[in-house]
C-alpha cells in the first residue's frame, strides 16, 4: 500500500526539509546542467513489512503508511536506523520525530508576533496489563447429573485427575460447573475417556456452541466461570494458593518461618532470582517486622468487543502475621496502599511481567489444553497503544526490554499441536444431529 500524497507533504513540512536526526539540508542545488537532488527519504518506524527492522506490531498496513509511523531522514541516517534497530527503536524514533519537529517549529516561528509557544508532548508506546486471547474453546458440554452437587463431583474425579497428555507433555485441564441439575465442561463428554463418565453413565450429552452462549446474559457469565476456574487449574499446577475471600493467587510459605524465592527472567535482564514470600525487616534494626508479605495475583478472562477476549493481570500483595495466618483486614489497607503509591510506570510494568513471566514460564503463549480441539491460547506480548502525552519525570523513565518472548522448538509444537484430520468442520459447518449422543 502506497504512502497517501496528504502523509507525504505533512510529512516534508512538518520535518522543515531537515534529516530528523543529524538535521542536514535534504536538497542539495544542482548545476547549470542538472536538476536539485533529493537526499531525504521516508522512513517507517514500524517497518512497513511484519519481517522489517521494527516490524513486530499490531498496527495494520494501512496505519503502518500514515504520517505518525513516517520520519523523514538523510539516506545515511535512514541506512542506520534499519542496521541498528536495537539502538533506535520504536520508542526512540517516535521521539526524535517528535522533538524535531517541535524543533522545526520553535526555529521557524521566532521573531513572529503570533507565535503560541509549543507545548513539550512525546509519543510513546504504552503497555497494559492485558494480554490477548487469541484461542477459545469452540463449545461446552453439558450433561444432567441429578442429586450431585460440585463437591460430590470433585472428590470422585480424584482417581480421573490424571488424564491424557498433550503433545509436549501438559495434562488436559477439567474445569466444571454445576448450574441447576447440569454438569457444563469444555470436555467432550463422548469420549471414553473423558473424567466426568462415572458421574452421569449412560445419559445423554448435549454440546452447546460457545459463540451462541455469548449471547445471552446468564450463559456468558457460565461461560466465564469456566474460563475462571481454568486459572485455578494454572495456577495449582504453578504452586499457587487461592484466596476465596479476595480472588487472587499468591504465594504460600513453603517452610515455617523461611523466606521463599524463585528463578524468573525481569524486564532488562536474563535471568534472576525473587523473592515472593518474605518478611520485611528495619533499616535501622535489621529485625523483622512481624509480618510476611506474599505477592499475589488477580486474574481474570474478559470479553473485550465481540469474539475478542483478554486476560487481566493485577497484581497485589497477601499480608499474614507467621506466613499462614491472614493479618486483620483493618490493618491491610494502608500498608498495601502505601506501597502502591510508590509505583509508577516501570514498576507497575515489571509486576505484570513477573506475573506472566512466571505463568507462562518465559512462553510466547499460556496454553490452557482442555482435549482435542478445545483449548485456551493466551498470547504473553502485552496489549499496548501509542499515544502523545507530556511522559513522566525522567527519573522514572526508564527503557525495558523482553516486551515480546520469541518462539522456540517445544512453545511452537505446543502451539501448533498434533496434526488434525481434515473432517472439514468449523463454526458453521458443525451438523446439528451431533449434539445429542450417548456417554460411554
Amino acid at each position: 500500500m502506497a504512502i497517501q500524497a496528504h502523509d507525504q507533504r505533512l510529512l516534508a513540512q512538518k520535518s522543515g526539509n531537515r534529516c530528523a536526526i543529524c538535521r542536514r539540508l535534504l536538497t542539495a542545488e544542482g548545476g547549470p546542467a542538472d536538476r536539485d537532488a533529493i537526499l531525504g527519504e521516508m522512513a517507517h518506524i514500524v517497518a512497513e513489512s511484519p519481517n522489517g527492522p521494527r516490524g513486530t506490531s499490531p498496527l495494520t498496513l494501512e496505519e503502518r503508511n500514515k504520517y505518525e509511523n513516517l520520519i523523514l531522514l538523510c539516506n545515511v541516517d535512514h541506512q542506520r536506523i534499519d542496521d541498528q534497530p536495537q539502538t533506535y527503536t520504536v520508542e526512540k524514533l517516535h521521539g526524535i520525530k517528535v522533538d524535531h519537529e517541535r524543533w522545526v517549529e520553535q526555529t521557524l516561528s521566532k521573531g513572529l508576533p503570533d507565535a503560541s509557544p509549543h507545548r513539550e508532548y512525546k509519543t510513546e508506546t504504552v503497555y497494559s496489563t492485558l494480554l490477548p486471547v487469541v484461542e477459545l474453546p469452540r463449545f461446552v458440554y453439558g450433561v444432567a447429573v441429578e442429586g450431585l452437587c460440585e463437591d460430590d463431583i470433585k472428590k470422585g474425579m480424584a482417581p480421573a485427575r490424571v488424564m491424557k497428555k498433550s503433545l509436549t507433555g501438559a495434562t488436559e485441564m477439567a474445569p466444571f460447573i454445576v448450574r441447576g441439575a447440569y454438569l457444563y465442561a469444555f470436555q467432550n463428554m463422548n469420549d471414553r475417556d473423558n473424567p466426568f463418565k462415572p458421574f452421569a453413565p449412560g445419559q445423554s450429552t448435549e454440546r452447546f456452541r460457545a459463540d451462541e452462549w455469548w449471547d445471552d446474559p446468564d450463559h456468558m457469565r457460565w461461560y466465564v466461570d469456566l474460563l475462571n476456574r481454568s486459572l485455578n487449574k494454572l495456577t495449582g499446577r504453578r504452586g499457587l494458593h487461592y484466596d476465596k475471600e479476595h480472588r487472587r493467587y499468591y504465594f504460600p510459605m513453603e517452610e515455617p518461618g523461611k523466606e521463599v524465592e524463585i528463578a524468573y527472567r525481569p524486564l532488562n535482564q536474563r535471568r534472576t532470582r525473587r523473592k515472593v514470600v518474605w518478611e520485611p525487616t528495619s533499616k535501622k534494626t535489621g529485625e523483622g517486622r512481624g509480618k510476611w508479605l506474599h505477592r499475589a495475583v488477580a486474574l481474570r478472562f474478559t470479553p473485550i468487543d465481540e469474539g475478542h477476549w483478554c486476560l487481566g493481570i493485577r497484581p497485589e500483595l497477601r499480608i499474614t502475621v507467621d506466613g499462614y495466618q491472614p493479618l486483620e483486614s483493618t490493618k491491610i489497607g494502608a500498608q498495601v496502599t502505601r506501597r502502591k503509591s510508590r509505583m509508577f510506570n516501570y514498576d507497575l510494568l515489571g509486576e505484570v511481567h513477573f506475573w506472566r513471566d512466571f505463568l507462562s514460564d518465559s512462553a510466547p503463549r499460556i496454553i490452557l489444553p482442555f482435549g482435542p480441539k478445545q483449548r485456551v491460547v493466551i498470547s504473553t506480548t502485552f496489549m499496548s497503544g501509542v499515544v502523545a502525552w507530556p511522559g513522566i519525570p525522567p527519573e522514572y523513565d526508564k527503557p525495558f526490554g523482553n516486551v515480546a518472548y520469541v518462539d522456540n522448538l517445544f512453545s511452537w509444537a505446543e502451539y501448533a499441536g498434533p496434526e488434525e484430520d481434515d473432517d472439514g468442520q468449523d463454526w458453521q459447518d458443525e451438523t446439528e444431529d451431533e449434539d445429542v449422543d450417548d456417554i460411554g
